[in-house]
C-alpha cells in the first residue's frame, strides 16, 4: 500500500519494510493520519446540495428540482401540447385537442406532425439565433450523425485541391491512442472516406498538433484548406475555442467565403460561447454548425441539427451533381428534383429536409420515423427555458459566469485542479476536474477513491468495511472524465445550471472525495489487520 512516496517516511525507520514499499508500521500510521485529516475535512457533514443531480455531459438538466417538480413540469407540457395542438373538422372548427398518448402513437406524416416540425425548428432557429440566410436541416442520430452528414455532403474526391483540416491529432498517432476509439473517429472517418472512395487521396487530411486548436488564417491557407471541421473542443476535453483562434478562423473564411468552410460541432457550443456578441453573431453566420437535440438544445436524444451557410449549400449541389460516394437515404441533404429518377435526375436541396425562416416552411420532409412526441418536448422545452432564462445572450452569459465561478472555487483549492491549464481554452460549458492530492501516490488507490466519490455524489452511497453504509447524496450522477483526458470528473455546467448550482457541485465534490478515501483507507488498513 503505497500512500506517499518513500521519502516521507522517517531516515532512521527500523521497522520491517512491507511488500508495497512502505515499511508496515508507517505504512500504516500514515494511512491513518490520512484518514484522521479526511474525518476531520468533512466532519461538517454534507454542503448544501445541489437543485438537481443531472450534470452529466449527456441529456442535460431541464431545471427541474425534484421529481416532484419533474412530474408538474409534465403536466404543463401536456397541457400546453393540448392548447396549441387542436383537431380540426372538414370546414376547420376547432373540435378538441390532441393528447399526447394520441401523440405518442401518432403518424410523422400530415396533420398535426408537420406543425410539430415545423414549430420546433422556428423555434431553436429563432432563439439561437441563427441567421436568416443559413438554412437548418434536421436529421435522425445523435452529433456524429450531423457530422457524418456535412462530411458526405461537403466533401469531394472530385477536386484536388480540397484540403481538409481535422482540429484533431491524427488517428492512431501515438499521441492519440490514449484518446480512445470516440476522439479518434472524427478524423478516422475523414481518412476512411477518403481511402476507400475512386479518387480518393487521404493525404488531402491534415490534423492538429495539439486537439481542439484552431491555426492562424495564414497558415490555414497555406495549407490549401477548404473545409475545416472543429470537432476538438469542449464535450470530451472540456476546451473552448479562445477568442483569437475564432478571429483567426473567420479571418480565413473572410479570404475566400465561396470557398473556405468551417464546420463546427456546436454540442456545447451553443449557448455558451464566451467571445462577446458581435463574434458570437460571426460564427452563427459564416461557419456550418452541427449538434444534437439534447445536448445544445436541451430536448430529446437522438436527433440532430445542421445549419449551413449559403455557400456551403451551393457546394453541397456541386458535389451532388458528380457525388463521390453513396449517401444512405436516411442522412441525404439533396433529393431529386424528379422523384421518377432517383439515380439520374437532379439533386436540390430545395427538396431537402432543410427549415427555411425566409418561407418560414420546411422546404422537405425528414427522411425515416421521427417520434412526433419528443419534437413536441423539445419545443416545449426551450421555451420554458426561455421563460426562466431569457434569450440565448442571456444564456452565453450565464455560462461564462459559471466559468468563472469554476476558476474562482479552485483557485482556492488545495486539493482540486483543472483539466484545462489556460484559462482562456476552458469550456463554459462543460468543466474537467482532476485530483491532485499529495497524499496519494498509487494509481489503483486514487482511482478507487475517485470512483467511491462518485458513488456517494450519486444514489448508490459507500459502506465502511465494519458494515456502515452512508447514503448516496444524489447530488451529481455520471460525472465521469472522459477516457485519454486529463481529469477525474467531468460535468456540464452550462448556463441551464444556476450560479449556486455550480459552487454547490464543487462543495459536494471536496466533501465526497473526503468521505471516499476514509473509506478505501479502511479498506486498505482492514487488509493489514488494523
Amino acid at each position: 500500500m503505497t500512500f506517499l512516496s518513500n521519502s516521507a517516511l522517517p531516515p532512521s525507520s527500523s521497522v520491517r519494510p512491507h511488500p508495497g514499499g512502505l515499511h508496515a508500521a508507517d505504512s500504516d500510521r500514515i494511512a491513518q493520519n490520512q484518514r484522521e485529516t479526511s474525518l476531520k475535512a468533512s466532519a461538517g457533514g454534507a454542503p448544501l446540495r445541489t437543485s438537481n443531480p443531472f450534470f452529466g455531459v449527456g441529456p442535460i438538466t431541464d431545471g427541474a428540482l425534484d421529481e416532484a417538480d419533474s412530474r408538474l413540469t409534465r403536466l404543463a407540457f401536456e397541457h400546453w401540447l393540448e392548447a396549441n395542438y387542436r383537431k380540426l373538422d372538414d370546414t376547420g372548427n376547432d373540435i378538441g385537442p390532441f393528447t399526447v398518448a394520441e401523440i405518442a402513437r401518432s403518424m410523422h406524416r400530415g396533420y398535426p406532425a408537420d406543425k410539430f416540425l415545423l414549430d420546433m425548428m422556428r423555434e431553436i432557429h429563432r432563439y439561437f439565433r441563427f441567421p436568416r440566410s443559413n438554412k437548418m436541416a434536421v436529421g435522425l442520430g445523435g452529433g456524429h450523425s450531423g457530422f457524418t452528414v456535412c462530411a458526405l455532403h461537403l466533401l469531394t474526391c472530385n477536386d484536388p485541391s480540397q484540403h481538409i483540416y481535422v482540429d484533431t491529432l491524427a488517428p492512431e498517432s501515438e499521441e492519440a491512442k490514449a484518446s480512445g476509439f470516440f476522439r479518434q473517429s472524427w478524423g478516422a472517418q475523414i481518412v476512411e472516406m477518403l481511402s476507400h472512395a475512386r479518387q480518393g487521396d487521404p493525404g488531402r487530411v491534415h490534423f492538429a498538433k495539439t486537439e481542439g486548436g484552431i491555426p492562424s488564417s495564414d497558415t490555414l491557407e497555406r495549407l490549401g484548406i477548404k473545409v475545416f471541421f472543429g470537432v476538438g473542443h469542449e464535450t470530451t476535453g472540456a476546451t473552448c475555442y479562445t477568442k483569437g483562434e475564432v478571429t483567426q478562423l473567420l479571418d480565413w473564411i473572410d479570404r475566400n467565403p465561396g470557398e473556405h468552410h468551417a464546420v463546427l460541432d456546436a454540442t456545447s457550443m451553443l449557448g455558451a460561447m464566451p467571445w462577446g456578441e458581435d463574434i458570437v453573431r460571426q460564427v452563427m453566420s459564416k461557419c456550418c454548425l452541427f449538434m444534437p437535440f439534447q445536448k445544445a438544445i436541451g430536448g430529446v436524444s437522438g436527433y440532430f441539427i445542421v445549419s449551413f451557410t449559403p455557400q456551403a449549400l451551393a457546394l453541397v449541389e456541386e458535389n451532388q451533381r458528380a457525388p463521390s460516394w453513396a449517401i444512405p437515404r436516411q442522412l441525404k441533404l439533396a433529393a431529386p428534383a424528379d422523384a421518377r429518377k432517383p439515380l439520374t435526375g437532379t439533386r436540390s436541396v430545395k427538396l431537402g429536409p432543410f427549415y427555411d425562416p425566409d418561407q418560414d416552411k420546411m422546404l422537405g420532409g425528414v427522411i425515416n420515423t421521427f417520434s412526433t412526441l419528443a419534437f413536441a418536448e423539445t419545443t416545449f422545452g426551450l421555451l420554458r427555458v426561455e421563460r426562466k432564462i431569457g434569450d440565448v445572450t442571456e444564456l452565453n452569459r450565464r455560462s461564462v459566469a459559471n466559468r468563472s465561478a469554476v476558476n474562482e472555487w479552485m483557485s482556492n483549492s488545495s486539493l482540486f485542479e483543472l483539466g484545462v491549464e489556460n484559462p482562456e481554452a476552458r469550456g463554459a460549458a462543460v468543466t474537467l476536474i482532476k485530483v491532485k492530492d499529495p497524499d496519494i501516490a498509487d494509481a489503483a488507490i486514487h482511482y478507487r477513491i475517485v470512483a467511491r466519490s462518485k458513488q456517494l455524489l450519486a444514489y448508490d452511497g459507500i459502506t465502511h468495511p465494519n458494515g456502515e453504509h452512508e447514503a448516496g447524496l444524489d447530488v451529481a450522477r455520471y460525472i465521469n472524465a472522459f477516457p485519454g483526458t486529463p481529469g477525474d470528473y467531468r460535468a456540464w455546467i452550462g448556463g441551464i445550471r444556476p450560479l449556486e448550482d455550480v459552487t454547490a457541485l464543487l462543495d459536494n465534490l471536496k466533501y465526497a472525495y473526503h468521505r471516499a478515501k476514509i473509506v478505501v483507507l479502511e479498506e486498505e488498513l482492514a487488509k493489514l489487520g488494523v
